[in-house]
């Protein structure tokens, strides 16, 4: 499996605004679309991975990307089958 971890020392997320977060138009920003991380979260799972947030003790936000590994069969490097 791959974690990709970022954080930020930001104004973090507020309590209830983290049930929302990867909603579709859902934006604390002035002028934001809300689509971003709903957009992020969904390319995630389609490889059946997860997105998650939590406030970090930087006063800012951590983002999780963790994505599973390969079957031992379909292994990076492995020689294709020849079909024959």
């Amino acid at each position: 499996r791959a974690v990709l971890t970022v954080e930020d020392c930001g104004v973090g997320i507020a309590a209830e605004d983290a049930q929302r977060l990867f909603d579709a138009f859902y934006t604390t920003k002035h002028g934001g679309m809300g689509i971003g991380l709903f957009i992020s979260h969904s390319i995630v799972e389609s490889h059946r991975g997860k997105l998650s947030a939590a406030s970090n003790d930087l006063g800012g936000t951590t983002f999780t990307v963790t994505l599973p590994g390969l079957p031992d069969d379909d292994q990076a490097g492995s020689a294709p089958s020849s079909g024959d």
